[in-house]
Formats: C-alpha cells, structure tokens, sequence
C-alpha cells in the first residue's frame, strides 16, 4: 500500500511543478520603446510633450493570457527626456519642474483596489505615490493590461493640477502666454518577464 502511495506521489508531483510554472509570481521589467505624454493647454495653443525614456520593474502573477495579481510596479522617468519639439517650451517645462534638484518623475505602486476581466484586456483599479518635482502625491489610477505570454502591456492615462504638486504653470514672453493648470499625462508600458 505504501510503495502504491508513493507511486502516486511522483506522478502528481510533475503536475504540482508544472502548475506552479503556469501560474507563478515573476519579476518583470519595463521594455525599451515605453510611450508616455504629457498635455495641457494655454492661452495660445494646446501642447503636448513626449518621451520613450522610462526605467520601471514589477511582481506580477499571470497564468498565460490571465492576468491574477500585481504586487509591486514602479516606473521612473527622467524629467528633461520630455521634449516638444520647441527648445524654449522645453527649457520653461523643466525650470517649472525643478530639474536641476528634481531630476526624476516616479509612481510607486502602493494597492490593487481591482483587477477585472473586459473583452481582450484586465481593468486594474490602482493606488500610488507620484512624484513630481520633489513633491509627492497619493493618486488612484485606472489602467487597462494586456497579458500576452512573459509580457504585459499596461495603457492609461491620469489627469490632474500642476500646483497639487507645488508646480507653478509654465509662462513664456513675460508673462503674456500662460499654461493652464490641469495636464493629462498618457503611458504604454510593456513589462517583459525576468525568466524569459
């Protein structure tokens, strides 16, 4: 009897492993190519910021295309890789921001509120800490995940003030074209799995 249990044993043994490889805990980090922006308006003309430069790692548990749980994700981005195009926008965004001291905009994830299955992607329901210039901030955020294989693709956006973050809104030509306060900043971020 007991040379029959053991038999069993190590059969479902294999199992138990390849379940756990299935559906396993991995450290993910952010892929080359991430996309972010920044927009806001002004009294002349909208405008928009973009940079492809960004650093971030993450634990996430999925099992092939099921997305299961996030349990840490942060992103950093070097301020003065935003750019638009025009030096002298460029030039009054980072003086604003307080490059010189403050070279890095980060989000820490601090709480998955949700995590819910919609069509072809995951809504997760987040809370973090973004710093901006120095200054940090608790926001929700709301984004949309694509699991796909050793890869997760995260898209979003979070909309917000300057000045909640101590930042006073860019002014150019003394004064006479001023940046509005509200700014929506947009990502995609593809987080490939470390065991690959």
């Amino acid at each position: 009897m007991k040379a029959l249990t053991n038999k069993y044993l190590f059969m479902l043994l294999p199992m138990v492993v390849m379940s756990w490889g299935l559906s396993a805990q991995t450290n993910h980090t952010l892929s080359p190519g991430a996309e972010f922006s920044v927009s806001g308006t002004s009294s002349l003309h909208d405008w928009t910021m973009t940079s492809s430069e960004g650093k971030g790692e993450a634990v996430i548990t999925a099992e092939a295309k099921a997305l299961q749980s996030i349990e840490q994700l942060s992103v950093t981005m070097k301020a003065e890789s935003l750019k638009s195009g025009k030096s002298g926008m460029d030039g009054n965004a980072y003086k604003a921001l307080k490059t010189g001291k403050n070279p890095d905009i980060k989000f820490n994830l601090k709480n998955v509120k949700s995590i819910e299955k919609k069509g072809d992607y995951y809504q997760v329901m987040a809370e973090g800490t973004l710093t901006i210039a120095g200054e940090s901030r608790t926001v929700d955020v709301v984004t949309k995940a694509y699991p796909n294989g050793n890869t997760i693709r995260f898209t979003g956006s979070k909309t917000f003030n300057m000045t909640d973050f101590k930042v006073d809104p860019p002014t150019a030509l003394l004064g006479t074209i001023k940046t509005g306060d509200e700014i929506t900043i947009n990502f995609s971020l593809t987080f490939k799995s470390k065991q690959s």
